[in-house]
């Protein structure tokens, strides 16, 4: 009798133990959903938090080393984007490359075409495209640049000419083509992608720091212009990016320090939104973890 119930008992537990098993699985499934949710939601919230889906934006720079990832961002946050591109080929390829969020045949949502963003003619025609096409002008967002090495005790000023040429003069063209529209609506948004050099020198670095510094000061005077127009100005002050040009000039470094695309499109996406309409004339260095 008593052999008998203690293998009745055995059963038993091994049942219980059993069903406390799938009851274990079925919770730890469930946690698992809910961590995942906890931690992926975060897109759809900034998605609502800063909706674009009524802004079109010029971007130029889109085809460098972090076009498309602000490009893809302003895309997953709703917006239209128009590329003025030299290499007509890139653009096209970029666009290609988005798959659905380029839109439709009856609703792109990505405008490429070529037109040199420091040729003010060129900007000026390629505006009127995008008001035809989506009928306003947002934002403007400009990425241009590139690093070029100059030391000051040379006194290179063909040196210090030419990143100015590439930085500063294209920049201003693009953007004063596109204040027009901005100004007739009431509305609009300039973010403007510089360097933290703007802010203090560094060696052998000359004209890329004076072209930076000039950036921000035209910027802040935009901002200044503008305020009472529903238009802000800012500057987005990157130290360093990781891609794949610093990755080669600096073999020793260590690049999860520095400033990931999408951190600095984080930035710029924001700047470009409503909820940034307080901010203006400002220079938001991201220095990441250098």
């Amino acid at each position: 009798m008593a052999t008998g119930l203690l293998h009745a008992l055995d059963g038993e537990l091994a049942d219980l133990a059993a069903k406390r098993e799938q009851f274990i699985a079925m919770q730890d499934s469930k946690v698992a959903g809910l961590l995942y949710a906890i931690e992926h939601a975060h897109l759809a919230i900034l998605a609502a938090m800063f909706d674009l889906s009524k802004r079109a934006v010029i971007l130029t720079g889109a085809t460098g080393n972090i076009g498309p990832t602000v490009l893809r961002a302003y895309l997953e946050h709703g917006a239209h984007v128009a590329i003025p591109v030299r290499d007509e080929g890139k653009g096209v390829a970029l666009r290609e490359s988005l798959g659905d969020l380029a839109g439709v045949p009856e609703d792109p949502r990505v405008l490429v075409r070529a037109a040199d963003p420091g040729d003010r003619v060129a900007m000026e025609g390629f505006v009127e495209q995008v008001l035809r096409a989506w009928g306003r002008l947002d934002v403007v967002a400009n990425l241009i640049g590139g690093y070029a090495s100059s030391d000051a005790g040379s006194g290179d000023l063909a040196a210090y000419r030419a990143y100015w040429d590439q930085k500063v003069a294209t920049i201003v063209t693009v953007t004063t083509a596109c204040l027009r529209p901005m100004r007739a609506r009431g509305y609009g948004r300039v973010v403007n992608v510089a360097s933290t050099v703007a802010l203090k020198g560094e060696k052998g670095a000359a004209g890329y720091a004076m072209a930076n510094a000039a950036l921000l000061r035209w910027t802040e005077s935009l901002a200044d212009e503008t305020k009472r127009e529903g238009i802000t100005a800012n500057c987005v002050l990157p130290r360093i990016i990781d891609n794949a040009e610093n990755r080669a000039a600096m073999p020793k470094a260590d690049p999860s320090r520095w400033a990931t695309a999408a951190e600095i499109a984080a930035v710029v996406v924001f700047l470009s939104s409503d909820e940034a309409s307080g901010l203006t004339g400002t220079a938001i260095p991201v220095t990441a973890r250098t």
